[in-house]
């Protein structure tokens, strides 16, 4: 019995004491099943080789990703590890970019605290000799790559030439296997689809925006490129790629620019937020340049390019409200609440402003500090 126990004490302590090692494991494409480079073929060569070495094998972490790129999961998890081993089967498995492989090396293994091995390509990184043969089997490996891609690119063409189709089905239409060719496919017209399309044609040309647009659709129960329910960015989408998509018309108007300007300055010297200066404009009867009405954005947009509110302090730009407004002289809340929402920093570094700093501020109590700063133009636009 004492040597059973002593064997199995042997047997503990070597599995202990044996080095940690996780896989990895890539090919580019499912279609790679039946190559000698398959997922099955390289954790079995991966698992023989930790067992023949001793190694315990913790983990075998995968990707179906192109190894030209750098962002994969699979392969971020295996470096994460704290593993002592990091095993592939050749090293343009793990990349076939010189650039990302380098950058790689550099943050994971030039410590030594970490080792790759490709169990193919017997080559030892820890020496200068070691690396500069896998740079040469990387620029191999990378040449592959965009040979690969450039091939790829000049068979899809030459589809395409022959008058068949490849990618993405457009909407409106459906792909079937072609007559001439069953391999390939052509594009027929779908009705349901090219009956939304007439749909969204006769709704633009009436003038409808894309929200009424996307309305009507739904209301219709007509299926969407995508997902449950039209959206205004589908419609939209749908616009430009059929070239129905127009600029918005010249309003003819009875006042100009000047007029509308002064109105708004007006309202937001008493304190107007932009959204409601907007509904008082439409209600008015003031017509933008473009476009049904104002909104809060075009009211914020017109108002920034106004020269009065692109001053460099916030003493300045209270003062200039105070003289505009002729007699009637707005209260520290009003003072506060306008330059809040123009930005202007106070002197703690904050955004939002209370009546009694805007009295400190008007008796000139912060003007050393505003001297010793930078002028800075405020973001009007906010809010």
């Amino acid at each position: 019995m004492s040597g059973y126990s002593s064997r199995g004490n042997v047997v503990s302590q070597q599995l202990t004491s044996a080095r940690l090692a996780v896989g990895y494991v890539r090919v580019s494409t499912d279609m790679q099943a039946n190559d000698g480079l398959s997922l099955d073929a390289q954790r079995h060569a991966i698992e023989s080789y930790c067992a023949s070495q001793g190694q315990r094998l913790v983990k075998i972490y995968h990707d179906i990703e192109s190894g030209g790129k750098a962002d994969r999961a699979g392969l971020a998890n295996a470096l994460a590890t704290s593993a002592d081993v990091v095993v592939v089967l050749k090293f343009d498995r793990i990349s076939r970019s010189i650039k990302h492989f380098c950058e790689m090396y550099e943050e994971h293994f030039a410590d030594g605290k970490k080792e790759l091995v490709a169990i193919r390509e017997s080559i030892r990184l820890d020496s200068a000799l070691g690396r500069a043969l896998v740079s040469i089997l990387l620029v191999f490996a990378q040449m592959e790559r965009e040979a690969t891609g450039e091939r790829t690119r000049e068979a899809i063409a030459h589809i395409r030439r022959q008058g068949f189709h490849f990618g993405k089905v457009p909407y409106g239409y459906k792909a079937i296997p072609s007559p001439q060719n069953p391999r390939y496919r052509i594009l027929v017209e779908d009705p349901a689809e090219q009956n939304a399309l007439a749909k969204i044609k006769e709704l633009v040309e009436a003038g409808c925006g894309l929200i009424e647009i996307a309305e009507i659709l739904n209301a219709a129960t007509l299926d969407p490129p995508q997902g449950a329910h039209w959206t205004k960015s589908l419609v939209y989408n749908l616009k430009l790629r059929k070239g129905w998509h127009r600029c918005k018309p010249v309003n003819q108007r009875n006042h100009s620019d000047e007029e509308v300007k002064r109105r708004m300055r007006e309202l937001r010297d008493r304190g107007t937020t932009y959204r409601s200066i907007a509904n008082i404009l439409n209600e008015e009867g003031y017509l933008p340049y473009k476009g049904k009405k104002f909104s809060e954005s075009s009211v914020c947009r017109l108002l920034g390019n106004v020269k009065e509110n692109r001053l460099l302090t916030p003493r300045a730009f209270c003062e200039s409200i105070i003289r505009r407004a002729e007699g009637t002289r707005p209260s520290y809340p009003v003072l506060a609440k306008l330059l809040s929402e123009g930005g202007f920093v106070t002197p703690r570094g904050n955004t939002h402003w209370w009546p009694a700093q805007v009295q400190q501020l008007l008796n000139g109590s912060y003007d050393q500090h505003y001297r010793r700063r930078s002028p800075v133009s405020p973001n009007h636009c906010a809010r």
